[in-house]
């Protein structure tokens, strides 16, 4: 099922006798149009597979809560929108379903198949051929998709139920969830102490001297040791060429060719090495040319 959302506005007229057209303006009634994105309740009430776009709006302060709403879970609305939704922002538009699962989008120009999709995420041939059967049942596909190719083109949607996803998403690099205050944001600046404009590569996160540190995502250590204006810096190389700098450390806990795992691998403790004004860590992250990348439009995402 599509959910088209498309406002109407509808004119009406009341004429009891033939009049001048300069006059049908004055029985023109325009009735304001719908609302722009159906509630909540519509869809969660409906018993066909439906989705929509949703508006995150200043009540909306809990994903469970909103997922709920529409008869889904959170790890359903990670797994569509492809974001682990740690840190969201009114005005963030999420697809939002209302059955459980990982809503599918085409986007292949030449289509793809059922048997494709599946294929994506389960390889295995029973894996693959319970997948199958649920995600016929889940759309209502007709049963001849269980035997024989069946296409699905570009921009149409197919839910793979239990199908959600294990997110290699940054995070900040401590054990409290959420955001944490920035003393110094990334881009250029007067630096604290050689008194001249240059490149912040990264972000100033102010802690106590000694706060544990931990990886913001999985990798394997490239460097763990002194690194000049750093101090004490280790720096992981993730899977996908990306990696992360965390800098002024007190001490380091991990060694050169080491696997650390996101938020479980203590890296070091929170220090004042290096040219630091004041206990705090110094996180970068960089794409896979080495080029730095502001952490904050990261957190959360791959």
């Amino acid at each position: 099922m599509r959910l088209g959302l498309i406002a109407f506005a509808l004119v009406s007229f009341a004429v009891a006798s033939p009049m001048p057209a300069t006059d049908w303006a004055r029985f023109s009634v325009l009735t304001p149009a719908g609302r722009p994105e159906p509630g909540a309740e519509f869809l969660h009430g409906l018993n066909r597979l439906a989705w929509a776009t949703h508006t995150l709006g200043k009540t909306d302060q809990s994903i469970t809560n909103l997922a709920k709403a529409y008869g889904t879970n959170m790890q359903s609305l990670q797994a569509t929108n492809n974001n682990e939704l740690m840190l969201t922002a009114i005005g963030q538009k999420l697809t939002v379903q209302n059955r459980e699962g990982l809503l599918y989008r085409v986007r292949k120009e030449e289509g793809e198949t059922l048997d494709e999709i599946i294929k994506r995420f389960r390889k295995d041939p029973a894996g693959f051929a319970a997948l199958k059967k649920k995600t016929v049942e889940a759309n209502d596909l007709p049963g001849v998709a269980l035997l024989e190719p069946y296409e699905f083109q570009p921009g149409e949607a197919v839910l793979l139920p239990g199908i959600t996803l294990d997110f290699d998403t940054y995070r900040f690099p401590f054990a409290q969830p959420g955001w944490h205050r920035i003393s110094s944001g990334f881009g250029n600046r007067l630096h604290p102490i050689l008194r001249y404009r240059r490149m912040h590569a990264g972000l100033d996160l102010p802690k106590p001297f000694g706060t544990p540190v931990y990886a913001s995502r999985s990798g394997r250590v490239i460097h763990a040791g002194w690194a000049e204006g750093y101090g004490k810096m280790v720096e992981i190389r993730h899977t996908d060429g990306w990696s992360t700098r965390y800098g002024h450390l007190s001490t380091i806990g991990v060694a050169e060719g080491q696997w650390v795992t996101r938020g479980k691998t203590l890296l070091g403790r929170v220090g004042n090495s290096g040219l630091s004004t004041g206990p705090h860590l110094h996180f970068e992250v960089r794409d896979k040319h080495g080029r730095p990348i502001n952490p904050r439009t990261k957190i959360g995402k791959r």
